[in-house]
């Protein structure tokens, strides 16, 4: 089974060595909203300051923020709030985005393109 938004906040703040009411007090949240958010019984939060304000909280790394804002919308058919800001304010990645759809780009394909992108970044 995979892992949800709030199995995996859990999980980080349990490693943080954060109590759920000293969690959920940091981040401005009832400790009982964070606890259903915990157990899938409320969504997780969908807007980008939100979720960064949690990751900053736990203390995460890039990766783990990443994921975390990918577990944010799994399976709602939407962007990640971080992915879905960058795309509102940067001109050409809707452009992209359906250029990637139209031509049916396999996983394998995606990571090859992303590897190329990381190395023109390199060079810049």
């Amino acid at each position: 089974m995979a892992e949800t938004f709030g199995e995996y906040l859990r999980a980080q703040r349990l490693r943080a060595g954060l109590g759920l009411r000293a969690f959920a007090e940091a981040a401005g949240m009832q400790p009982s909203n964070l606890s259903n958010m915990e157990h899938g019984r409320i969504p997780p939060p969908q807007d980008k300051a939100a979720v960064d304000s949690l990751a900053e909280l736990l203390g995460l790394s890039d990766q783990e923020r990443t994921r975390l804002f990918d577990l944010a919308v799994a399976g709602r058919d939407r962007l990640p709030a971080d992915v879905a800001s960058f795309a509102a304010r940067t001109p050409g990645i809707p452009v992209l985005l359906r250029t990637i759809e139209n031509r049916g780009l396999k996983r394998a394909e995606l990571e090859k393109l992303t590897e190329y992108v990381n190395r023109l970044r390199r060079k810049s």
